[in-house]
């Protein structure tokens, strides 16, 4: 999106009048020569809320809130800066002024947003009128889900056919050619056919409320795929967007805390029980993006797991995201369910004031952070609190708000019983020797790009006759493919498989990329289960699933191509090297160097 030109910005004041802006949202009432209203920031009956016309201003005289017109529109509507202009630009009916150096919008956007709104209405209409509608009706009736939380969240129902959106849209070449671009239409073995079938439909909408993508919940719980998401497009990325935000903002008085839960219909359940300000990741791991969104719409981010291991483990994750974002004024916290239960169930089981007190009783990050180093270590010993110390110094180093590290700091002295100048100590040397060992670990890989080092999957992982460096960036670029695949099976496709099957010693790789090809969703666990007979390999595969690539798919997708191009470089070149030493003569050796360049020249 291009910028808004500065000087639209600095006019805005003198084009609309703040008290019209206002009373669209609060009742005012003249008051000498303000404007009065209760104060929709503190809550209260009293008029303490003042608008002035000709200063263009608000100021509450009770809780010191103030500002102009965008600040208003801001934290009412719980918008971003760009996004209160244009809601104050439409209202007003003002043409938003761009500035002229950046680019212009590309036009397929509009286009794909607007086809994605159809597509979003043809599912709405399948839920009402299909003669198999009956399942997703009854599935969300015992869901607990009203007709008004299901038409706020614009549910549908993808049909058990085939191509009943191929049908649809089939008339319009351009439609059918955007919805493959979107994911929405494939093409196999016998022709076009819908992605979605047989499920309960949630739109994804960006911030302006804007059907950008979808999800798709399975009716059967055995389902490999429980959940399926649209594939990343121009508009939509999986890293970037939160499903359920524009509803939270939309539909909750303030934002004084987020609650981040794990599925769509948590979401949905949870606006049941009127709690709306709640958002779900899209089937990925929390990102630095999604955390960014969240910290420029609250103060305080509450990460909701399962309490079992793997909600344990999503939840650690988010943590060590969450280390380099914070900064003053965040919290974050982190709230672990019952076993075998969701906070649709729980709120049920329980009440809307009970969830209410788990949210305010969940754990502080340091708390988390300290309870987790802990259990894995025998702290009782002198070496399990010395390998808490080694692992939390790693940790705290990447925190950049310089007064939230002190205090961590502060809590790791308190502990360990020791000094907080020992512990300062401590850190010092631990991150000397993380500098001083991390540059024997990055592979040098020519004019390749750079990847992380990582240990071999077999002992017999060899190429023909390597050099040492030849080896590291081998692996290294074995293994970057291998993580990127773990987390993004959706890389996987007919062309990566004949590409990794011509590359010697890719056996692990290939297989991932075959079990990924066979089932669109599969998940990390289900993809390394066949290595569990093999130890090494599968827990260095484990280990790989934690490293999350904070990417998109795109992105993602152009990592893995750039890796594996890199891999096919390495092997044609040790093959040259290879033709090249076992010549006899130097006659035979030019001859091979005169066969490469007439390749380059072709």
């Amino acid at each position: 999106m291009p910028y808004i030109s500065q000087n639209f910005i600095d006019d805005l004041p003198n084009q609309i009048d703040i008290v019209d802006l206002i009373s669209k949202r609060l009742s005012l009432k003249k008051t000498g020569s303000d404007y009065r209203a209760p104060c929709p920031f503190h809550g209260g009956k009293n008029r303490n809320f003042a608008v002035n016309s000709h200063k263009q201003f608000y100021h509450c005289f009770k809780c010191g809130e103030s500002g102009g017109a965008i600040s208003f529109v801001q934290k009412f509507d719980n918008l971003d800066f760009v996004e209160a202009i244009e809601v104050i630009a439409g209202e007003f009916g003002l043409k938003i002024e761009y500035d002229s150096n950046t680019k212009p919008v590309d036009p397929r956007l509009e286009r794909y947003r607007e086809l994605s709104q159809k597509v979003s209405a043809f599912y709405i209409q399948q839920l009402r009128n299909s003669p198999a509608k009956e399942k997703a009706v009854s599935y969300a009736k015992n869901r607990g889900v009203s007709g008004e939380i299901a038409k706020r969240f614009e549910l549908g129902f993808a049909t058990p056919s085939n191509n009943d959106l191929l049908i649809e849209f089939e008339k319009s070449e351009q439609d059918t050619s955007d919805l493959k671009s979107l994911g929405l239409l494939k093409t196999g073995q016998y022709g076009d056919y819908d992605f979605f079938r047989d499920r309960l439909m949630f739109p994804i909408h960006n911030t302006k409320g804007k059907v950008i993508a979808f999800g798709g919940r399975a009716f059967d719980n055995k389902a490999k795929a429980k959940y399926l998401n649209s594939s990343e497009s121009p508009i939509f990325s999986k890293s970037r967007e939160l499903y359920g935000l524009y509803h939270a903002r939309k539909y909750s008085r303030t934002m004084d805390y987020v609650l981040v839960v794990e599925g769509y219909m948590d979401v949905v359940a949870l606006h049941q029980a009127d709690f709306t300000k709640v958002v779900a990741t899209l089937g990925t791991a929390t990102t630095p993006e999604h955390l960014q969104i969240l910290a420029r719409t609250t103060n305080t981010i509450v990460f909701c797991f399962d309490g079992d291991n793997a909600g344990r483990a999503a939840a650690w994750k988010a943590l060590k995201i969450a280390l380099p974002i914070i900064k003053a004024g965040l919290v974050i916290k982190f709230l672990f369910l019952p076993d075998g239960e969701d906070p649709d169930t729980l709120v049920k089981k329980e009440s809307t004031k009970a969830f209410e007190a788990r949210i305010d009783k969940s754990h502080t990050l340091s708390k988390f952070l300290f309870d987790h180093v802990k259990a894995e270590v025998d702290f009782d010993t002198i070496e399990g609190k010395t390998l808490f110390l080694e692992k939390v110094s790693v940790l705290i180093s990447q925190v950049n708000y310089e007064i939230y590290q002190q205090q961590l700091i502060d809590g790791v002295a308190q502990v360990v019983g020791q000094s907080v100048d020992q512990v300062q100590a401590i850190f010092k040397q631990q991150a000397e020797q993380v500098i001083s060992t991390s540059f024997d670990t990055i592979p040098v890989i020519d004019n390749e790009p750079q990847m992380p080092d990582f240990s071999d999957f077999s002992d017999d992982y060899q190429a023909p006759n390597p050099t040492p460096q030849e080896n590291s960036a081998v692996k290294a670029l074995m293994s970057r493919m291998i993580s990127l695949l773990l987390n993004y099976p959706v890389l996987a496709d007919g062309t990566v498989e004949v590409r990794v099957r011509n590359i010697k010693r890719s056996e692990v790789l290939l297989e991932l990329v075959r079990s990924a090809q066979m089932d669109e969703g599969i998940s990390q666990e289900d993809l390394i289960t066949p290595f569990h007979s093999k130890v090494g390999i599968y827990e260095r595969l484990k280990e790989l699933c934690t490293l999350v690539p904070h990417l998109s798919e795109t992105q993602a997708k152009d990592e893995f191509l750039s890796a594996l191009t890199a891999a096919e470089r390495r092997q044609e070149s040790a093959k040259i090297k290879g033709e090249i030493s076992s010549a006899d003569t130097l006659e035979a050796q030019q001859k091979i160097m005169e066969g490469i360049q007439k390749g380059k020249s072709r």
